[in-house]
């Protein structure tokens, strides 16, 4: 144990595994032994490589990042620390506004699809939320979670986060120990490829609660990086010798504090001299008492709040305080509609369109930050501290998040406060019988567990307009809640709550969310909401009974969210008395409904009348099937998902849905073989964005010419094996063989960014030439699974007027996969460019031999690239399963073809007999990842014909990782005189069959001057 325990220590530290340990453990090993004796004896290798003396990274500039000294050298630490496999927890730690989340943000970045597959980020916050930190991680992963406990979450996130082989959780802002087995990240022994990257303002949180085995001091900025950076947010404020001095000052000021920085020039910006003057004495001012973060940080952060535009700019973005980090526009939205924040604003809409610009205007003060989707806005953890203290100081806010100040306690203050919003689970367990607020606007209350409130805890409440009450158990809403007749917005968000019967009371109400609680049934009483505007029923998925004309009582509504929710709909026109839930028809008597989000079972149970007229945004699913999104996420505010596998026929009002739809899934199409035809009568489709196509067993064509696609851009044909053209043979031209596209018919292909087709069998021919040359704005493009496709890119049309090039100037990412009769990419002798090209994936391709037709008659020399492929962009390739191929790069490739290919995988190629050719191998300096498995390689690099006899310096600066198994041919990397450098190597894998037995005989060679074999083995 002791021996096996050593050789695990040896094998990265050592940059390769202790072979002398491995071969006592091993009866193989003692077989390689004697192999190795008889090619000790007759072996004609030559000097394999040499270790070079370890190289620092150098980071490429970044745009967006400013790669100030101070910050790239703690960058540059933090990457080698994340490369080290000893370490898995990694700590960054520095006070508030200093700069951690955006290094760890940029670090992000940088590793991803280099030392990680997946990044995921969370953060944390003074509360501990276990349950919000795994909401943000699923997020990432795009994982929803159908568990309702935390220990259910914490198993599935566990299993998810398995599933990546390197995966890097940054979580930030940490102010105490969170229990990572409780949130469900596997570490150590259980998931060695998951890695921690942590910040926290303290630095034993990270070193004695976290276990962070590195950390790093984030220090500020000096006067020169302070300076550059004040100029660069504040425009040209040192061009003027007037302003200049009073610009540097200011900038002083600010201490070399990042966040300072950023909001004092970014509220300056522009501004005339009085007002930087005046400016500048503010900033002298002390901060608040209430603020317990430094005076400069405050002063600044005050600033940029006072130079805000307007009142209601001012009290959105104190609201914004109230959500806190990662928080939801939509949640910005319904709160300022409930206390009526906006004037002139008349619709939801309106209101949405007003908050999402007052949000990006934030964000221009850097008072608000992106967040990691375009629906949700991020606070830096200053920021918000200084929110919260402005709040409380000059507009009566009170924002407690986890601790219980005097003013709580202070009953005559109590009675002046506008806005309360508790978070703090001592208050929150002992609340008062009443109380007493008699101002009070908004209340917010958020906690995960029951909670007893009083019976008359709002009966001296009665100027409440918004209520929001997030996460809590309780039988029944407090009796107390009947006297907040102003009330107009109530948010029960995740709540579980049996009975809301005395929601009826509450006339005013606008804006009600009953979002993910555990309501069974509405009450009937909820029909007398005349002034309700917004219905949130999403994810309640134990409601079951909606009684009849509920819905249809709320005539003022204009939006209404029921995804993943109510299915029990009924077929109306049926007697009312004869029915017990809700039908689709009441729908027609909301004449403002303009947003609809809905699960229907049966497409007959929507109304024939045209209640879809007035929908601007809509979300409706039709269909008998758990997965609701398995087609796509939906990106777009207009989409559609019909699962038809019984019935096409479609009443009026779902036509009308389809001319509306930007985002269409279909699936299913039962007996159809021409799906919009039989689906829409051959209507024009004029809005349509994004199109996905699938399960259809009978489906042979999607559409004919007459009908338009002129905004289509994303398209994804899936599992249909009878497919055979995309446009009908009526309507196509004569052009034969059959295309799935053709210029004729498809001219629409220009706009185009992902084209997806996986599983249609019965495809031969994709593209002309001509329409390939289309494909303009293709960025992502997929082929999997279509057994007879012969050809992606045809031989020469007979009418097209003959072109050299095939140029796809946008692709980013190309995957092929799976086509046994696929012979070339391009069947024509032509070149091929692909300037953008980053991914290129070529898996499982038996008869694949070059990826264009050269008509070359020379055996042996056909090469998957040759000069008539161009990709300098590609970072990632992987080449699985071509068991044709016998050369991967041809060998007089232009130098710098390849130069930034950053990871290389080869599998799986027996007849491949080596990897690159020598010019290749001396661009690679940019490779970090290198995997060769079961091909038939018998030298990773080749000679090639012409070589001059003498000594080659191979050097990869940047290689981390060194996979070589099952290459039972392997003799040497190169036949001739060669060194290799490779300093940054941390990983290697092998099998040790051919590979050992050159490193057996290498040691036995002369070792010149101070330089020593990578691969070693011990005596």
């Amino acid at each position: 144990m002791q021996d096996e325990e050593k050789a695990k220590k040896k094998c990265f530290i050592g940059l390769c595994p202790n072979f002398r340990t491995r071969y006592k453990l091993s009866l193989k090993a003692e077989e390689e032994a004697k192999a190795v004796a008889e090619l000790l004896e007759h072996g004609k290798f030559e000097r394999l490589s040499y270790r070079a003396a370890p190289q620092g990274i150098v980071v490429a500039p970044v745009k967006g990042y400013e790669e100030f000294e101070s910050r790239t050298l703690i960058l540059n630490g933090i990457m080698e620390a994340l490369k080290d496999d000893s370490v898995n927890v990694v700590g960054v730690h520095g006070m508030g506004g200093i700069g951690k989340t955006t290094l760890v943000k940029e670090i992000a970045r940088k590793v991803k699809d280099k030392l990680f597959d997946s990044v995921v980020i969370a953060t944390v916050t003074q509360a501990i939320d276990i349950e919000k930190i795994q909401n943000q991680i699923a997020d990432f992963l795009g994982l929803k979670f159908e568990e309702q406990s935390m220990v259910g979450k914490a198993f599935r996130l566990r299993e998810r986060l398995k599933k990546e082989e390197r995966i890097l959780v940054v979580l930030d802002d940490i102010w105490g120990k969170v229990d990572i087995e409780e949130v469900g990240i596997p570490l150590g022994d259980e998931h060695k490829g998951c890695k921690l990257l942590l910040t926290s303002r303290e630095l034993n949180v990270l070193s004695n609660g976290m276990d962070a085995q590195k950390n790093f001091p984030i220090g500020f900025l000096n006067e020169k990086e302070a300076w550059d950076l004040f100029k660069k947010k504040a425009g040209d404020c040192d061009e003027s010798c007037d302003l200049k001095p009073i610009a540097m000052e200011a900038a002083k000021k600010c201490a070399g504090l990042p966040i300072a920085i950023a909001t004092v020039a970014g509220a300056l910006r522009n501004k005339r001299l009085f007002e930087w003057k005046n400016a500048l004495r503010e900033l002298e001012r002390p901060s608040s008492s209430n603020f317990t973060g430094i005076a400069v940080a405050y002063s600044a952060i005050e600033l940029s709040f006072n130079y805000l535009e307007s009142e209601e700019v001012k009290l959105t973005f104190l609201l914004c305080s109230v959500i806190g980090h990662n928080g939801l526009v939509e949640d910005l939205v319904r709160y300022t509609l409930g206390l009526g924040l906006f004037d002139g604003v008349h619709t939801l809409e309106e209101a949405r369109n007003k908050v999402l610009t007052v949000v990006a205007n934030l964000k221009a003060s850097a008072l608000l930050l992106d967040s990691y989707n375009d629906k949700r806005f991020d606070i830096h953890d200053v920021v918000w501290d200084a929110a919260i203290a402005i709040a409380l100081k000059d507009y009566r806010m009170l924002v407690l998040r986890d601790h219980a100040p005097k003013e709580w306690s202070d009953k005559e203050k109590m009675k002046t406060w506008s806005v309360i919003s508790l978070r703090c689970p001592q208050i929150i367990a002992n609340l008062p019988m009443e109380m007493e607020c008699s101002g009070l606007s908004f209340f917010h209350m958020a906690y995960n567990g029951a909670v007893k409130i009083p019976l008359n805890f709002f009966k001296q409440t009665e100027g409440l307009k918004a209520l929001d009450l997030v996460g809590m158990q309780f039988p029944s809403l407090p009796e107390s809640i009947i006297h907040l007749a102003d009330l107009r917005m109530l948010c029960l968000k995740k709540c579980a709550v049996d009975d809301i019967t005395i929601l009826g009371e509450l006339k005013s109400l606008q804006v009600l969310n009953l979002s993910q609680s555990g309501i069974k049934e509405l009450p009937k009483e909820m029909a007398q909401l005349t002034q309700l505007r917004l219905l949130d029923l999403s994810w309640c998925r134990e409601l079951k009974i909606i009684p009849p004309n509920v819905l249809s009582g709320l005539s003022k509504l204009e939006e209404l969210y029921m995804s993943r929710s109510f299915v029990e709909w009924e077929k109306g026109g049926v007697v009312e008395n004869e029915r017990k839930n809700a039908s689709l028809d009441e729908l027609n008597n909301l004449p403002c409904l303009t947003t609809l989000y809905v699960h229907v079972l049966d497409v007959q149970m929507i109304p024939k009348h045209r209640f879809v007229e007035t929908l601007d945004r809509f979300r409706i699913f039709v269909g008998n099937y758990g997965g609701y999104d398995c087609c796509h996420n939906y990106e777009s505010p207009k989409a559609l998902k019909l699962m038809l596998y019984t019935n096409i026929d479609l009443e009026n009002g779902m036509k009308m849905l389809l001319i509306k739809t930007e985002d269409l899934c279909l699936e299913g199409l039962e007996g159809v073989k021409n799906v919009l035809v039989e689906l829409n009568n051959g209507k024009d489709l004029p809005n349509l964005k994004r199109l996905h196509v699938r399960n259809g067993r009978h489906v042979q064509y999607i559409k004919t010419n007459k009908i338009g696609f002129s905004e289509l851009c994303f398209m994804k044909l899936e599992n249909l094996p009878q497919l055979v053209s995309f446009c009908s043979p009526d309507e196509r031209c004569s052009t034969k063989p059959l295309l799935l596209f053709n210029k004729q018919t498809c001219h629409w292909v220009t706009n185009l960014r992902s084209l997806i087709i996986k599983g249609c069998g019965k495809l031969e021919h994709l593209l002309s030439p001509s329409l390939a040359r289309s494909l303009v704005q293709l960025q992502c493009f997929e082929i999997e699974d279509c057994n007879c496709l012969r050809d992606i890119i045809l031989a020469e049309e007979i009418e097209e007027e003959r072109k050299d090039v095939i140029c796809f100037p946008r692709l980013n990412s190309l995957h092929i996969v799976g086509l046994p009769n696929l012979i070339f990419f391009n069947s024509g002798n032509r070149n091929i460019e692909f300037p953008l090209l980053k991914v290129l994936k070529i898996l499982r391709f038996p008869k694949l031999i070059e990826f264009i037709n050269q008509n070359s008659n020379q055996s042996g020399k056909h090469a998957l690239f040759s000069e008539k492929v161009a990709v300098p962009s590609l970072e990632d390739m992987s080449i699985w399963d071509l068991s044709n191929v016998k050369m991967i790069f041809y060998n007089d490739l232009a130098p710098g073809s390849f130069k930034n290919l950053r990871k290389i995988s080869v599998e799986g190629c027996g007849s491949l007999k080596n990897l690159f050719p020598v010019s290749i191998a001396k661009d690679l300096q940019q490779l970090e990842h290198l995997r060769i498995n079961y091909c038939g390689v018998e030298e990773i690099v080749s000679k090639g014909d012409g070589v001059e006899e003498q000594p080659v310096r191979f050097e990869f600066p940047q290689v981390s990782y060194l996979g070589v198994t099952g290459v039972e041919k392997l003799k040497c990397f190169y036949e001739g005189q060669h060194t290799i450098v490779w300093p940054m190597l941390k990983k290697l894998k092998t099998d040790g069959s051919a590979l050992l037995k050159i490193v057996a005989s290498e040691h036995l060679r002369l070792i010149q001057g101070n330089e020593q074999p990578v691969l070693l083995v011990e005596e």
